[in-house]
């Protein structure tokens, strides 16, 4: 039971409250935060380009952001950590629909680029380095936290966005076939890590609130592993709590996000050392980041299935009884 008097935890997410949000939802209205003494507070943002800068300057106690932009963080003197992996690798883009002409990265040529954030117009100027295309033969416009609209209003004819997302939404929405240029082939990444969604925390808040941000992962691993124990539960339960969510479309959107789901929350060494490259070759970053210094897996649970008890024990009994 959370006592009257005990703070209240900010948690920062990187986008609008979405399926790819469930573990944490599930943890909070499932009363496992509350059983380990906490009360966070689920706040939206209303511009992702915050939340680094937020979670910089310890204004926000933890907060959800992409791999890349840890690494931005730090480049920008920010003391942030990654505590654990909420979400990993998704396939992420250039979304477009078919119809627009678009076949290979070439085609770009005198086409608009949408993007959410400062980095995704990095990450197109460079795919576009690399293909040897000129600037001044396409032109980015940052459209915002809804590409798809962006697409569909023909504000741009292709935009940065994730493959079990927005371009989920976009077929759905636009009832044409969609498709995705990945910026791991593009770019010879071998994995899209760099947009793997994470909990970060800085340093200071961290240093003065160890057992608090162990509880909470604690707390947080439980939302994840009933979130892929019982998924129709798991989506229905936060259809109740964020009606908006209860769409065919967000539906499709969930079902193709739980194969991402980060099954241990662990930050994994070989994604941090790939994005790290990844990050200095954009120079973003340089030599002097310590990629140890990024990420720590020390707060999450040592055995993380032994202290939990089965959510259904009839699979069991019933082998006794057979």
């Amino acid at each position: 039971m959370v006592s009257s008097t005990a703070p209240r935890l900010s948690l920062l997410l990187n986008w609008y409250a979405n399926p790819y949000h469930t573990p944490v939802f599930m943890a909070h209205h499932l009363g496992f935060y509350e059983e380990e003494g906490l009360s966070p507070a689920i706040v939206e943002t209303t511009d992702p380009s915050d939340v680094t800068d937020l979670i910089g300057q310890n204004k926000v106690d933890i907060a959800l952001k992409a791999m890349i932009h840890t690494y931005a963080a730090r480049a920008k003197g920010y003391n942030v950590v990654s505590v654990g992996t909420l979400f990993h690798e998704p396939p992420t883009g250039l979304i477009f629909l078919k119809s627009s002409g678009i076949k290979h990265f070439d085609d770009i040529r005198g086409k608009k680029l949408g993007y959410i954030g400062h980095f995704g117009k990095i990450i197109i100027d460079d795919l576009a380095r690399r293909a040897g295309i000129e600037a001044h033969d396409y032109e980015t416009v940052r459209v915002g936290m809804n590409i798809t609209d962006a697409i569909l209003q023909k504000k741009v004819d292709a935009g940065m966005g994730i493959g079990c997302f927005q371009k989920v939404e976009l077929e759905h929405v636009s009832g044409q076939e969609a498709g995705i240029l990945r910026v791991d082939e593009l770019a010879g990444l071998g994995c899209c890590c760099f947009c793997s969604v994470l909990f970060l925390v800085n340093e200071t808040f961290l240093a003065a609130n160890k057992d608090t941000i162990k509880r909470f992962m604690k707390a947080t691993l439980r939302g994840m592993h009933w979130t892929l124990e019982h998924p129709e539960k798991a989506y229905d339960l936060l259809c109740e709590h964020i009606p908006r969510l209860r769409t065919e479309t967000f539906k499709k959107i969930y079902v193709s996000c739980l194969p991402y789901f980060s099954r241990d929350l662990v930050n994994v060494d070989r994604d941090w050392e790939k994005v790290g490259l990844y990050a200095r070759q954009l120079t973003i970053t340089d030599e002097t980041i310590n990629t140890q210094a990024c990420y720590t897996n020390d707060y999450l649970p040592e055995h993380p299935h032994a202290t939990f008890p089965p959510l259904d024990g009839a699979y069991i009994s019933e082998l006794k009884a057979s």
